[in-house]
């Protein structure tokens, strides 16, 4: 689909009714050094916005730069269509054909651009609930440490716009730290204050990734109280990086692990804190039994 976003306007009013163009303009304001976008959205997608991570960090991110507005309306219906001064555009959808037409009509744009103001001065404005992304890294490196903080960023970023609502952000997070030896208390610190989740999810998804034999704990003595754990990524895997919208991890000889699993029953915790990498991952007879497991514990909540 074509989008006359490159224009010479200081700012674009952009109203949709599909919440796939809107990943489109975040991904294109994310890229380039663009005018400023104000954008209305239906009410009931405002949600989506909000709260899927890392997509609204990427738009806290945009709306802190003042390049991006993005508006809940109760209006319907709302057709997809672009004000740029005083061009206009509306999508043409017939088929597999999907394309923006212009019009030359000048008392129509007049009356689209003072409707799209009256429409915003009466919606509400939507704000992400979380931090912008780069405030978001650099909590993590001052929590965490930089390392972590690059990885995570590294695998995030490696992401197409349109799979980041559905990655697995919490893994991707575990795993990141996981490669630097990041202490796992600091990363559940760090996921508890940036509102990413909560201590008994980020434990479950710890566990799922554990029983798959992707990573291991070591414990860290300390002078007073329990030890604390080093998270670590199993001796056997030897690339992590992001395939669509999961993880994709690939063992030593290029043997690659199935990416979705649901939760196993019946596991225990004490079995996966063992400094040996080999002992996580129960030996190579036990391999063809870890890569169907993995198949049933990635994606649980």
């Amino acid at each position: 689909m074509n989008s006359p976003w490159k224009s010479d306007s200081d700012e674009i009013k952009l109203v949709i009714s599909n919440i796939e163009l809107l990943l489109n303009v975040v991904d294109y304001l994310w890229m380039d050094d663009a005018e400023h976008f104000e954008v209305v959205i239906p009410e009931g997608k405002a949600r989506d916005v909000r709260l899927d991570f890392p997509l609204n960090a990427r738009i806290s991110e945009l709306v802190a730069q003042d390049k991006l507005s993005i508006y809940a309306s109760e209006v319907t219906p709302l057709p997809t269509i672009i004000l740029d001064g005083s061009q206009v555009y509306t999508l043409v959808q017939l088929g597999r054909i999907e394309q923006f037409a212009e019009s030359t009509d000048e008392d129509l744009q007049t009356k689209l651009n003072a409707e799209f103001v009256r429409i915003t001065e009466s919606a509400d404005m939507v704000n992400p609930d979380i931090l912008a992304w780069s405030e978001l890294l650099g909590q993590l490196e001052e929590i965490v440490d930089a390392d972590t903080k690059h990885e995570f960023e590294r695998l995030i970023e490696a992401a197409r716009i349109e799979n980041l609502n559905a990655l697995d952000d919490i893994s991707v997070a575990i795993v990141a730290a996981a490669h630097s030896g990041a202490l796992l208390n600091d990363l559940s610190t760090w996921a508890e204050e940036v509102g990413l989740a909560s201590a008994a999810t980020f434990s479950r998804r710890k566990k799922n990734l554990e029983d798959a034999g992707i990573i291991y704990t070591e414990k860290v003595p300390i002078e007073i109280g329990r030890p604390k754990q080093r998270l670590k990524l199993s001796n056997t895997v030897s690339e992590v990086k992001i395939q669509g919208e999961e993880l994709d991890i690939t063992r030593e000889g290029g043997r690659r692990v199935p990416n979705t699993v649901d939760e196993p029953e019946g596991s225990s915790d004490s079995a996966t804190e063992q400094v040996d990498a080999t002992d996580v991952t129960h030996g190579d007879e036990d391999l063809q039994l870890l890569e169907q497991e993995l198949k049933e514990a990635i994606q649980s909540q």
